[in-house]
């Protein structure tokens, strides 16, 4: 449904009261969708997966073609294969249509 598509995932908060807020967007690509446990699996197109944090939650938006859509979500896993750099990433409360906005300015 969305593979392929171009995704930009930023960290909106820290679950964990140790780790580091991360206001960096990582450039990734959805690789697989998986509609009935609402899992995205992404492909991490650059930086190293140590960057990507599994204490925090983030804002996965994905460029369509007349679209973009954004959700928010935690990455559950983060692994390397033949395929690439892999994240798990758990959608909550489900996806929603982001209009009129630069894809480099965060929302809030």
């Amino acid at each position: 449904m969305y593979e392929g598509n171009p995704v930009d995932l930023q960290m909106e908060k820290m679950i964990s009261a140790q780790g580091i807020f991360d206001d960096e967007s990582h450039r990734c690509q959805v690789f697989k969708y998986d509609m009935e446990e609402d899992d995205l699996y992404l492909l991490l197109k650059e930086d190293d997966l140590r960057k990507i944090s599994l204490d925090a939650e983030y804002e996965c938006c994905i460029s369509t073609r007349s679209e973009r859509l954004s959700c928010s979500g935690v990455v559950v896993e983060r692994y390397q294969c033949e395929k690439g750099k892999i994240l798990k990433f758990k959608i909550k409360d489900g996806f929603y249509s982001v209009e009129g906005t630069n894809p480099s300015v965060k929302r809030k």
